[in-house]
């Protein structure tokens, strides 16, 4: 029995020396393309948890066997792998991973990279204006891009949509902000009838859209026809087309040919019907004037209809069911 024991002894200090010899003291580096260390970066045994991190040089120790494959990674660099071999010391290079974003086109071609931009730029494709079938492509953009306010001015068919940019800057002037179309500048003003040809001068009541409403011209633009809108908030934004964009500015770049080497036909169409849910109650009882007298300043509470006088409908006659249709 004694015998026996001394054996099992022996044969177990002989199998030591044998795992000892199995497992390897990995020493090595982890540098980038310009030969520095990578600091912090994951040094993993493939199919196991043993793993360790590099230090601030890059250097790292981890215990391994002949034949298995560390693979090591890093935030902002390729991950590699590599095979324990019989040398002791490593070195491994990390490739870092292009990750460029996408070029702002501002106008004529001018382009910017949005890292090196100081001011708030937001991109709508125009993929997602035409899954939203709106009237126009304005009223798309409605919770779309941060910081844009679209208000519809009326009810009526091809009504205009008050378009405005991290809020109003002016009391008085427009507040909407400027369009340029394949770098061409684009007018969506309106004409104001009372103070000369359009001016900003003028009575409060008499500016475009408050007794009379001429859409916006800009909304006539097929939304299909776009490829992408870029939004430039803020007056940093618009160095490039001055004070007449100091609202901001949306630029539209359209769609151009490509080459396919085939014909492709692409059609698209939506059709909305719109009506009033009520309309307000009028006055059929008064004539125009004031106090029972006639009067050609006031509209209303004049003397009374004669009887017998046609009265017409021009309320629902105005306010007629609205249809929309894009192709």
């Amino acid at each position: 029995m004694r015998k026996f024991a001394n054996r099992l002894i022996a044969i177990l200090f002989l199998l030591i020396p044998l795992a000892s010899q199995a497992q390897n003291t990995v020493t090595g580096r982890v540098v980038n393309d310009a030969g520095l260390g990578v600091e912090g970066a994951s040094v993993i045994i493939k199919g196991k948890t043993t793993g360790t991190k590099t230090d601030s040089q890059g250097n790292f120790t981890i215990t391994a066997e002949k034949g298995d494959i560390l693979v090591i990674s890093s935030i902002g660099f390729v991950a590699s792998q590599v095979k324990v071999k019989d040398a002791a010391a490593i070195t491994v290079k990390l490739d870092t991973v292009d990750k460029t974003l996408e070029e702002v086109t501002v106008a004529m071609d001018i382009k910017r990279n949005p890292r090196e931009l100081g001011y708030s730029v937001q991109t709508v494709k125009g993929a997602e204006l035409q899954e939203t079938q709106r009237e126009n492509f304005v009223n798309g953009l409605q919770g779309r891009v941060a910081g844009l306010t679209i208000n519809q001015t009326g009810g009526a068919a091809g009504s205009s949509s008050q378009i405005v940019l991290r809020g109003f800057n002016s009391l008085s002037l427009d507040n909407s902000p400027l369009f340029v179309i394949d770098g061409v500048i684009a007018d969506n003003s309106t004409v104001n009838e009372t103070s000369n040809g359009g001016s900003a001068l003028g009575l409060a009541s008499d500016r475009p859209n408050r007794g009379n409403d001429y859409s916006s011209r800009i909304s006539d633009i097929n939304p299909n026809d776009i490829e992408s809108i870029t939004v430039l908030k803020g007056p940093e934004a618009t160095a490039l087309y001055g004070s007449q964009a100091s609202s901001g500015a949306i630029i539209i770049t359209t769609k151009k040919a490509k080459p396919t080497g085939r014909i492709t036909v692409n059609y698209d169409n939506s059709f909305r019907i719109q009506r009033n849910s009520r309309l307000p109650e009028i006055n059929s009882e008064y004539s125009g004037g004031v106090n029972g007298q006639p009067s050609s300043v006031f509209t209303a509470f004049g003397p009374k209809y004669p009887a017998g006088t046609q009265l017409y409908d021009n309320l629902n006659n105005f306010f007629r069911n609205r249809f929309f249709s894009n192709t």
